[in-house]
């Protein structure tokens, strides 16, 4: 390592003002512009990086390095970008070494499809991943919330896992501790770690609520910087001007906040470049089989530095990655034969050949659920009868059951209960289900069952009312909102109304939010997440709050009730998705409520597209 090196300038004048002749006359005066003296830098910058960090005083020391990379990082971050356009940039950061039309996934190191990102406006199916904030997102307000230097790509299903939670140190792979704190995977510690650094440099971010200063230098010694995290500082900086210096050299973070000695990677010693391929797997094995999935294991591979993942192929395309030396491939079709090659990689990116091809084929589906019995009528009213039955059962799995009026098909449900609305007042009906499982096979119709709806007279006419006229679940962050709007002819005293929601698949209502004041006729009472966004969602709240009845998920139904009675609901029990990402707005043909969510009232717009709120 180089250290700085001073020459102290009295030592300098003392020595011009010197004679180096013995037999005396005039001394020698001293030079009116002496040349300064000469500073070796601290480190030893690469060319690539030198234009980058020219105006960077390095022998600075711990909190004046600290301000001077500070300073030089936000005056770097020329280009801010807005969170809508973090797409095309972060999946090229994210890409996959060995399949640029796919991203690597963090705290898994899966590799995925980069079609499968999850959006409302996104028309592709599946979509697997969405966007994780390594620095919590609900902590961060501005331009932190879109900076690519903390955003990450992440199975939708780990992300929900990790939350909000603080970091915290463990072993092996990425997991949930003691339920409020959670371990990135000891291949990814070290970029989480540099990545909150540079939050904390960035935007003065405090370490503390994210697992402390402490943990993440051990995180910045123990695992050194990956030839991914150099990718995306180059795409990062090509998309908003500034890197983050503690990929560039760790060690940056030993000079600043001290702890044990973390990698230099400018002390002058060029690694030579890694080009040998790791050996080819062997004996790639098909272990197991079911209707859609395949066991794989195979042996471990060897390498000159080390092998750092494993690239699967399903019949001659990337299928994901992989540290291990196993595989359950997923989403197969039941009696289908695949062909399945292993290639090992390491971390400069060379990739052996293929290993040789493995056939499996998994199980066939052929046979049909049983038929729904017990099919009965309840409830029925003057628009609308509800019908149950019994679950039917499936060799697989029972996905639905297809519920047919008058011999004509009508919807498939996920449930063994279901209301119809929107029926003809005094008219008879015949109802009956066939149950249909997860791969399309269905059953015979159940037997039958007539009901004749109710008369409409005075007494039990569905009467207009206030009603749930607009809705967002907004992409990302706190962008949600809810609109109560009143197509009656009168206007409405709002005390005797609350709005309450179910979370996931619970059952219960819960979250009670007390209605106040009177709502014109014609008008609407717009409810704000207070950590909204959206400039047309702020601009329309008439109610600003952080109550839960306004942080809700695409999967959580919300209720209007009238004392105490549910009258209109948006969204199914039982944690099914039905708006997520988007803005629901109610059709203006209708003017009643409805206890039954019918997609057919609604119209669907992007998330973003809020104009409609403020009327009806």
């Amino acid at each position: 390592m180089k250290k700085a090196f001073y020459l102290p300038f009295l030592t300098i004048l003392f020595l011009a003002g010197c004679s180096s002749d013995d037999g005396g006359g005039d001394p020698v005066k001293p030079d009116p512009d002496p040349e300064p003296p000469i500073v070796e830098s601290y480190y030893e910058i690469p060319a690539a990086l030198e234009d980058y960090y020219a105006d960077v005083d390095f022998n600075l020391e711990e909190d004046k390095l600290h301000e001077e990379l500070a300073v030089h990082t936000i005056e770097k971050h020329t280009d801010i970008l807005g969170y809508g356009s973090r797409h095309q940039y972060l999946y090229n950061a994210d890409a996959d070494f060995n399949n640029s039309g796919n991203v690597v996934l963090i705290y898994t190191g899966e590799s995925r499809d980069k079609r499968e990102y999850q959006s409302g406006s996104n028309s592709y199916s599946p979509q697997t991943f969405n966007t994780e904030h390594v620095y919590p997102q609900s902590m961060l307000e501005g331009d932190a919330i879109a900076d690519l230097h903390i955003l990450r790509v992440v199975d939708i299903e780990v992300n929900e896992l990790r939350m909000n939670y603080p970091y915290t140190d463990g072993e092996g792979q990425y997991k949930l501790v003691q339920d409020n704190s959670f371990y990135p995977g000891d291949e990814w510690r070290g970029d989480v770690a540099r990545m909150v650094m540079y939050m904390n440099l960035r935007y003065d971010e405090p370490f503390e609520p994210v697992g402390g200063l402490e943990l993440f230098l051990e995180w910045n010694v123990e695992d050194p910087v990956s030839a991914f995290e150099m990718q995306r500082n180059e795409v990062i900086e090509d998309a908003q001007g500034n890197r983050n210096p503690f990929i560039d050299n760790p060690h940056l973070a030993t000079r600043i906040w001290g702890g044990e000695e973390a990698d230099n990677r400018w002390d002058g010693e060029a690694e030579e470049a890694d080009e040998e391929a790791p050996s080819i797997p062997q004996n790639v094995t098909v272990d197991e089989v079911s209707f859609e999935t395949v066991d794989l294991t195979w042996e471990a591979s060897s390498d000159n530095v080390g092998v750092a993942k494993y690239n699967v192929m399903v019949d001659g395309d990337f299928y994901t990655s992989v540290t291990s030396t196993s595989l359950t491939v997923e989403g197969l079709e039941p009696g289908v034969t695949y062909e399945f090659t292993v290639s090992a990689a390491d971390s400069a990116g060379n990739t052996s050949d293929a290993s040789d091809v493995v056939e499996g084929t998994t199980t066939a589906d052929d046979e049909a659920p049983s038929v729904p019995q017990n099919l009965s009528v309840s409830a029925v009213s003057v628009t609308s009868v509800t019908l149950t039955w019994d679950a039917s059962t499936d060799n697989a799995a029972v996905a639905g059951y297809d519920i047919y009026i008058n011999g004509e098909f009508y919807q498939t449900v996920s449930t063994t209960e279901y209301t119809l609305a929107g029926l003809d007042a005094l008219t008879t009906y015949s109802f009956a289900v066939k149950a249909r499982d997860i791969y399309g096979n269905t059953s015979e119709l159940s037997a039958s069952t007539d009901a004749t709806t109710k008369e409409e007279t005075d007494e039990n006419a569905v009467a207009a009312d206030i009603l749930i006229s607009e809705y967002t679940e907004g992409e990302w962050g706190f962008n949600k909102a809810l609109e109560i709007g009143n197509p009656t002819a009168e206007a409405v005293d709002l005390s005797t109304y609350t709005l309450m929601k179910i979370t996931n698949e619970k059952e219960d209502w819960e979250n009670e939010f007390q209605l106040e004041g009177t709502l014109a006729a014609g008008e609407v009472l717009v409810i704000v997440n207070d950590g909204a966004e959206y400039p047309g969602l702020l601009d329309a709240a008439d109610v600003l709050t952080d109550h839960q009845i306004v942080n809700f998920n695409g999967n959580d139904p919300v209720g209007l009730f009238k004392d105490g009675v549910l009258i209109d609901m948006i969204g199914f029990k039982g944690g099914e998705v039905f708006a997520a990402d988007v803005n629901l707005r109610r059709k203006s043909s209708i003017t009643k409520p409805n206890t039954t969510f019918t997609i057919d009232e609604w119209e669907t717009y992007d998330d973003e597209e809020t104009e409609g709120y403020g009327s009806l």
